[in-house]
């Protein structure tokens, strides 16, 4: 039955019955002065009986009209809490019903499509699980608190713990000490990377020891921030770098005194010897004599870096004005810049305060770059030193106009024996050893380049104590 048929039916049957109770009542009234007592009681009787029936029969038919109403409201908030399993039974409206129906196939489908993602969505971690477990460098997730949300099982082995007991905790929990933990939260709240470069990370002892080198990579959701870090297992490479720098030391410190001989007996042998001009003997003698010099200055780089590259080798260091350097570095490229048509200048600020450097080391630093910064540069091009006071240190720039370098080259450039560009010259050691200088003087040495608009070298030195 419809609402409105119900509803009118339930009207039109209220007002029979309040009608048939009020007249009851208004004869057993009528006759109360006259007529005998049993007649007057069976009429009130009757007129309150008819009256209690006609509230009955209301709040029946209310119920049975509201009784469906309130099932499909219990079942919407049942289906908006997460229950797709639930259903509405029929009943005596035929507006109710079509309702019922209706909400019937939205909780079915409702039911099948949750079923259906929550089957992807396992489906999907499942295949992010064996992606994590293939990869061959430990990988973890971090959250918002600094804790494990995530890990790998290379990373839980590289650790030395086990997954189960890695997630929920923080790595200075795992590894002890204060060393991740603060880090960690600055970089996912400025969703940013610390300037300083991430130092390598030892696990274990004795012949269980690992190097980790690690990568910090900030990241943030539509719900929440999160820090990736990668660790890499670099045991055998810096290994390797220690037996390649131990047999440099001592190739290059048994090289240094034949060689150093043979560079005084060809410097003495050109003083003693004159041959004709325009010769053919004057060519090789020029050949021998520049390639032997040129072959001291590489032992001499060789053993520099190998030297350097041990924190035991001290410095000597003395009270120095960069201003001075820079002019001096100034003074010593004007002729080379002259000859390729090129222009040299420095800029330093006022005021910088002094430093304690190794000063004859750090003009190497000067004349690599500047050497770089001139070879690298066409003619009408410029090259340029600036010193500025920046508010954590103080920054030596040395720029070029140069053809600059690719994102691949940016990240090989310190490295020994590699050169980019088609000016090149030396044995590539010159970035190296500058790196060594300014990392041994507590500084950092960066480059900042773009293909076609030249390159700049910063390098930054921390500012004296009180």
């Amino acid at each position: 039955m419809r609402i409105l048929h119900r509803l009118l039916l339930s009207y039109a049957a209220l007002v029979i019955i309040a009608f048939a109770g009020g007249a009851l009542l208004a004869l057993a009234w009528a006759k109360s002065g006259t007529g005998a007592w049993y007649e007057i009681g069976a009429l009130g009787i009757g007129g309150i009986v008819i009256s209690v029936l006609g509230i009955r029969f209301g709040i029946v038919q209310a119920r049975a009209t509201s009784a469906p109403l309130q099932k499909i409201a219990a079942a919407t908030k049942a289906v908006a809490d997460g229950r797709f399993d639930v259903r509405i039974e029929r009943s005596s409206l035929v507006e109710a019903n079509a309702l019922a129906d209706h909400f019937n196939e939205m909780a079915t489908a409702l039911e099948a499509y949750n079923s259906t993602s929550i089957d992807r969505l396992l489906a999907e971690q499942r295949r992010n699980d064996v992606v994590l477990g293939s990869i061959d460098d430990g990988l973890i997730i971090i959250d918002e608190r600094a804790q494990i949300e995530r890990l790998n099982p290379i990373a839980a082995r590289q650790l030395g713990t086990t997954m189960e007991l890695a997630i929920g905790r923080t790595l200075d929990e795992l590894l002890g000490g204060e060393r991740f933990d603060q880090r960690i939260a600055d970089d996912i709240a400025n969703q940013t990377l610390s300037q300083d470069d991430e130092p390598d990370l030892t696990i274990g002892e004795g012949l269980m020891q690992r190097i980790l080198a690690i990568a910090l990579t900030p990241f943030t959701d539509e719900t929440r921030p999160g820090l990736v870090m990668l660790l890499r297992d670099v045991t055998e490479e810096r290994e390797q770098e220690k037996l390649r720098m131990d047999f440099l030391l001592r190739a290059s410190h048994e090289l240094r005194t034949p060689v150093s001989g043979l560079r005084m007996a060809m410097d003495l042998l050109a003083e003693r010897t004159a041959f004709a001009p325009d010769t053919r003997e004057a060519d090789l003698f020029e050949t021998v004599h520049t390639e032997t010099k040129r072959l001291a200055d590489l032992v001499g780089d060789l053993l520099d870096v190998s030297r350097l590259s041990h924190a035991d080798t001290p410095l000597k260091l003395e009270a120095v004005q960069l201003a001075q350097l820079a002019e001096d570095a100034v003074s010593r490229f004007e002729p080379m810049a002259l000859e390729r048509r090129l222009s040299i200048v420095a800029k330093v600020a006022a005021g910088l305060p002094e430093l304690q450097l190794d000063a004859s080391q750090f003009s190497r630093v000067l004349d690599n770059l500047v050497g770089n910064a001139i070879r690298h540069t066409p003619p009408g091009g410029e090259v340029g030193i600036n010193v500025v006071a920046g508010p954590d240190a103080i920054r030596i720039e040395v720029r070029d106009s140069g053809e600059g370098m690719t994102r691949r080259q940016l990240t090989r450039v310190f490295e020994p024996f590699v050169q980019f560009g088609r000016n090149t010259g030396g044995a590539g050691l010159g970035l190296t050893l500058s790196r060594e200088i300014v990392e041994r003087h507590g500084g950092r040495i960066e480059v900042a380049s773009q293909r076609g608009q030249g390159a700049r070298f910063i390098v930054n030195l921390p500012w004296p104590s009180a």
